[in-house]
């Protein structure tokens, strides 16, 4: 099933939710592919609402991604090893700005924000610093691949 079928099934907000869950546990699911897609083909007033969307859902997975880090819960996510190593060595350097440390990974997936996840459950950032962080970076991540397509439409249109 692709992107406009599940969207024609089960509406744009649900699936951009879903899709943002799934895109948070896999990879290969590329979230800002269908919301330059999504953006492409709704009008401007859904933009704020499909990127909300677009980040809770990833958050709700990355929240999980956390919490099976530090042990809370069992989740089968696929074990980052030499990378999971490297990010936590980076977060204990930046341990006094892990705010802005979280943000720069959740808006600019350096170092990737699905590594940092889990390397911040086994840490124990406070959680509350990476649900705030992860999402005000998601969001501004998610909102220029939303709002930049309509831009565009509004200059070329």
């Amino acid at each position: 099933m692709n992107f406009e079928q599940l969207v024609g099934r089960y509406g744009l907000y649900l699936t951009t939710y879903v899709v943002g869950v799934v895109s948070g546990f896999v990879p290969v699911v590329n979230l800002e592919v269908y919301l330059v897609w999504v953006a492409a083909l709704t009008p401007s007033s859904q933009a704020l609402a499909v990127t909300a969307l677009a980040t809770v859902g990833q958050m709700t997975a990355k929240t999980l991604m956390y919490l099976a880090g530090a042990g809370v819960i069992k989740l089968a996510v696929r074990k980052p090893g030499k990378k999971l190593q490297a990010v936590q060595m980076k977060m204990a350097k930046w341990q006094h700005r892990l705010g802005l440390f979280m943000f720069m990974s959740a808006s600019l997936g350096v170092p990737p924000f699905y590594v940092v996840a889990v390397a911040s459950g086994i840490v124990r950032v406070p959680l509350g610093v990476f649900v705030i962080w992860g999402l005000a970076g998601r969001f501004v991540r998610f909102a220029v691949f939303v709002f930049f397509p309509h831009l565009l439409k509004g200059l070329f249109g």
